[in-house]
């Protein structure tokens, strides 16, 4: 009855080939490829940073989550803000940066009120402002 609660553990053994040193082929040499993407703006990566911070702490079991939570998303407004008063910008992603703080706000009302879809509200903005390139 309580055999399979007293059997001994499986052991796995994995073997890696140690002469191996690249897991390139031999001869092959990596490839250096430039990108034509633009340099990304630091305000609008911090940003980003501070929201997934602030999913980071809703999806733990911390008592003051949502203070912190809040706290960082806080930080990632003032970062959206920071981007909107530099003039490097175009019209197109202004209005991206002024629609990013307006769905902010509405996922931090919906944080401090303790809503299940905070997180997906979050997840969404931190999408979108991946999407925007300066």
């Amino acid at each position: 009855m309580f055999s399979a609660c007293t059997s001994s553990p499986v052991v796995e053994t994995v073997t890696t080939d140690a002469g191996r040193e690249s897991a390139l082929p031999p001869g092959a040499k990596p490839l250096a490829v430039e990108t034509n993407l633009p340099p990304p703006d630091p305000d609008i990566e911090t940003a980003g940073d501070r929201i997934a911070e602030a999913i980071t702490y809703l999806n733990t079991r911390r008592r003051d989550r949502r203070e912190v939570a809040l706290r960082a998303l806080n930080r990632a407004e003032t970062s959206i803000n920071h981007a909107l008063r530099s003039n490097s910008h175009d019209e197109n992603v202004r209005n991206a940066l002024h629609a990013a703080l307006k769905d902010l706000d509405t996922a931090e009302r919906a944080v401090q009120h303790n809503a299940p879809e905070a997180v997906k509200q979050l997840a969404s903005i931190n999408k979108n402002l991946d999407k925007i390139s300066p």
